[in-house]
């Protein structure tokens, strides 16, 4: 579907948002693919790391220093706004509370997370030891767009739906030197 607008950004006057590319159009030519922004905007996205002893900030630009805190998989996941539909305090409140009751029934070992991009922050859960396609299958039952995961060599923030790759990093290049 093909909305007409008039204009966003630098893209002043007559455009058109396709739905359906995601994309802004102007003379059929897409000026401003919004998928393609939506993946440089991960990169900026960053996780806080709890363990029992440490906490520490993770993101593609800021691998924490101590390797240990990556020693293990895990996967970040939360239960907030689901397909990124914007939900209010109470509900997301509610939805990462039945997320937190399923992690425990599998029992898990978790704790607390939040993932943070420039100003908006949700809250979820960093999950240990847990494989990238069981994260997956959480995270489907709760909508998410997509989870955050490490894999002991490289973090990534992986699509739900298509088990893709959005973004990744081999940290593994980061360490060497430093042991």
């Amino acid at each position: 579907m093909k909305f007409n607008v008039i204009g966003i950004g630098d893209y002043i006057g007559k455009c058109v948002y396709d739905e359906a590319e995601d994309a802004l159009m102007v003379d059929e030519k897409i000026v401003l693919d919004f998928k393609k922004k939506y993946k440089d905007y991960l990169k900026y996205t960053k996780f806080l790391i709890n363990t029992p002893f440490k906490r520490a900030w993770i993101s593609f630009q800021f691998i924490p220093q101590k390797k240990e805190l990556l020693e293990r998989k895990f996967a970040i996941i939360t239960a907030h706004n689901p397909q990124n539909l914007i939900l209010n305090k109470f509900l997301n409140f509610i939805r990462n509370t039945e997320l937190e009751g399923l992690i425990k029934a599998l029992d898990y070992d978790y704790m607390t997370s939040i993932g943070e991009l420039f100003d908006y922050n949700e809250k979820g859960f960093i999950i240990y030891d847990i494989s990238l396609k069981d994260a997956l299958d959480i995270a489907i039952q709760f909508d998410q767009e997509s989870i955050f995961y490490n894999s002991k060599k490289e973090i990534s923030i992986v699509n739900c739906n298509t088990k893709k790759k959005i973004l990744k990093y081999n940290y593994e290049k980061h360490f060497k030197g430093f042991e």
